[in-house]
């Protein structure tokens, strides 16, 4: 994996990288995900980089993981963001799915199923692309629980999350067809689950989805 800080990406003799990198730091982007935010590395891991920040006085620390895939960026924004598909590849996800689309955004179902004790989490997301850029290989996917309903959506089947909200953030790598790309994650699962096993599943969790994602890459080849 090549060097990287959580603030940006080491891309050396790439004078417009560094360019791109800059703007996306000072780009206004939704609270608890900013490009200054401080993040403090925890581990490194096959995956890829483990960073945690503060949430303020939220009760559980941001989680982000930096890493790097043989794709384009492009390929790998199709991948993440490939919500329909998410159950026969992404951990955990028992139904997911697209129930409105609008301009950038879109409205997401999904249903996370986990071994017992843990029970079920439901809920709907609002995924918004706003802050991608295509033509420059750039791509920002954010997404947050969505306050917005839908009367034939049933969301009975589990206990909804108190917050669930994350970024992706992708842009081309050193070499050629190869990306960089930071994944970030706050989670307060809501019902009985203590503090300290939150951080370590959440921490679990975003390798579970890098190395998902490189599986989907490799098969797709």
């Amino acid at each position: 994996m090549s060097s990287m800080t959580p603030n940006g990406f080491l891309n050396a003799g790439k004078i417009a990288g560094k360019i791109m990198l800059l703007a996306c730091i000072l780009l206004p982007v939704v609270a608890g995900q900013t490009g200054v935010a401080e993040w403090g590395p925890v581990k490194t891991t096959r995956s890829g980089q483990i960073y945690h920040r503060s949430a303020g006085n939220l009760s559980f620390p941001w989680v982000m993981i930096v890493t790097t895939f043989d794709a384009t960026p492009a390929r790998v924004h199709a991948i993440v963001t490939d919500y329909n598909h998410f159950a026969e590849f992404v951990p955990n996800v028992a139904e997911s799915r697209v129930i409105w689309n609008e301009g950038d955004e879109q409205w997401i179902y999904h249903h996370l199923h986990f071994p017992g004790p843990v029970a079920d989490r439901v809920y709907l997301i609002k995924s918004s692309d706003k802050a991608s850029r295509p033509v420059e290989n750039y791509y920002h996917v954010t997404w947050n629980l969505a306050a917005r309903t839908f009367p034939d959506l049933d969301l009975s089947a589990g206990i909804k999350p108190d917050v669930f909200r994350g970024y992706w953030e992708i842009r081309p790598g050193e070499h050629a067809n190869s990306t960089e790309a930071r994944y970030a994650v706050y989670s307060d699962p809501g019902g009985f689950i203590p503090g300290w096993l939150v951080g370590k599943m959440t921490d679990r969790y975003v390798q579970q989805v890098v190395e998902a994602i490189r599986e989907r890459l490799a098969r797709d080849k």
